[in-house]
C-alpha cells in the first residue's frame, strides 16, 4: 500500500516541478497554482475513496486530479490548450473535468466548488446512490459565505459530503492572523452547524488516510464531515516561482523537515524496500513525465470549428 501511495505522491510531485520547470523556460505567462507540498492530502483522500465516489477541486487541483486516477497526458494537454485536453483545451490549468474517473470539475472563483458539491450530493441522495461526493478547498476558500451556507444545507438535508480543508496557513500571501480574528476557532464554526469535524497532519499520508477511512463510513449514511489537513504550500500562490518573504511557521526549514514525499519515501525504505528499487521506481515516474511533456507539446490545439463545442452556456 505504502510503496503505490508514493508512486502517486511522487508523480505529482515531478509533474508539478517538471511543468513549473517548462513554464519558465518558454515562458508561459497563463495562470497556473502548483500543488507542491501538499500531496499526501490528496493521495491519502482518494485512496480512502471508491472508483466511483466524486471529486471537485479548485484552482490548485492537478493533484486532486491525478490521485483520483487522471490521466497525466490529458491534464498536460489540458495546461497546454490542446484538443486532447480533459477539457478539449478550453478549461486551462482552473478548470479541468474527467468524468471518466468521476473527477467532476474544478472551479478557480474561490469557495464556488463547496456549494456545487452540495447540488452533487444531493443528486446522489436523491437517487439512493451509496457514493459520496468529496469537495477540497483551502483555507481562504474556507473564510467565503459560500462555505457556511453549504455546511447548513449539508446537514439540512444529510448530504453523502465530505469536505477536505487543505489549510496552507495562507491565502495568497497573507497570513491567517492576517485574516481571522483570534477567537476563530473552525472546530467551533465546523461542529455549530452539526458537521463531524476531524483534524489531521496533511503531510503525512498514513495520518490522512486513516482518518479519512474512518469518516466515510458515516459521511456515506448522510452524515456530512469536514476533515481539516494542516499543510505547507511550497510554491508560490501562483506560478512557478518561490516566495519566501511571509513565511513564519512554514519555513524552506520545516518544508524540508516536514516534506510528505520525503517521509513516506523513509517509510518504504525502513519497511525493507531497496534504495535502487525505489530509484528505479522514480526514474520510470521521470521518464513517463517526461513523455507527457513532449506528448502535449506535439499535440494539436482545437480546430476553429469547435469554438463553441464541448461548453455550458
Amino acid at each position: 500500500m505504502l510503496l503505490d501511495a508514493y508512486k502517486k505522491m511522487f508523480l505529482i510531485r515531478i509533474a508539478e516541478e517538471q511543468l513549473a520547470d517548462y513554464y519558465l523556460k518558454n515562458k508561459i505567462m497563463s495562470l497556473v497554482h502548483f500543488y507542491v507540498g501538499q500531496e499526501a492530502i490528496a493521495v491519502g483522500v482518494c485512496d480512502a475513496l471508491h472508483k466511483n465516489d466524486r471529486v471537485m477541486g479548485n484552482h490548485r487541483s492537478h493533484g486532486h486530479y491525478l490521485a483520483k486516477g487522471g490521466d497525466l497526458k490529458k491534464m498536460v494537454c489540458e495546461l497546454f490548450g490542446k484538443e486532447c485536453g480533459s477539457s478539449h483545451g478550453k478549461g486551462g490549468s482552473m478548470h479541468m473535468i474527467d468524468t471518466s474517473v468521476n473527477f467532476i470539475g474544478s472551479t478557480p472563483i474561490l469557495s464556488s466548488a463547496v456549494p456545487l458539491s452540495c447540488g452533487s450530493a444531493l443528486e446522489q441522495k436523491y437517487h439512493k446512490s451509496d457514493m459520496i461526493t468529496v469537495v477540497f478547498l483551502g483555507d481562504g476558500a474556507f473564510e467565503e459565505g459560500g462555505v457556511y451556507e453549504s455546511l447548513n444545507l449539508s446537514t439540512l438535508f444529510k448530504l453523502p459530503l465530505l469536505i477536505v480543508l487543505e489549510n496552507n496557513l495562507r491565502s495568497i500571501d497573507t497570513r491567517l492572523w492576517e485574516r481571522r480574528s483570534s477567537a476563530h476557532d473552525t472546530k467551533k464554526i465546523v461542529t455549530g452547524f452539526g458537521v463531524q469535524y476531524v483534524k489531521a497532519d496533511g503531510n503525512d499520508y498514513l495520518d490522512v488516510v486513516g482518518k479519512v477511512r474512518k469518516l466515510i463510513p458515516e459521511v456515506r449514511e448522510g452524515k456530512p464531515a469536514l476533515i481539516e489537513c494542516m499543510t505547507y504550500r511550497h510554491m508560490a500562490h501562483s506560478g512557478p516561482t518561490f516566495e519566501e518573504e511571509t513565511r513564519e511557521e512554514d519555513t524552506i526549514e520545516q518544508r524540508k523537515e516536514n516534506d510528505s514525499v520525503l517521509k513516506i519515501r523513509q517509510k518504504i525504505l525502513d519497511s525493507g524496500i531497496t534504495e535502487e528499487e525505489v530509484i528505479a521506481v522514480e526514474n520510470n515516474i521521470k521518464k513517463t513525465v517526461t513523455n507527457a511533456i513532449v506528448f502535449a507539446k506535439r499535440a494539436p490545439f482545437p480546430k476553429k470549428e469547435s469554438l463553441y463545442t464541448d461548453l455550458y452556456v
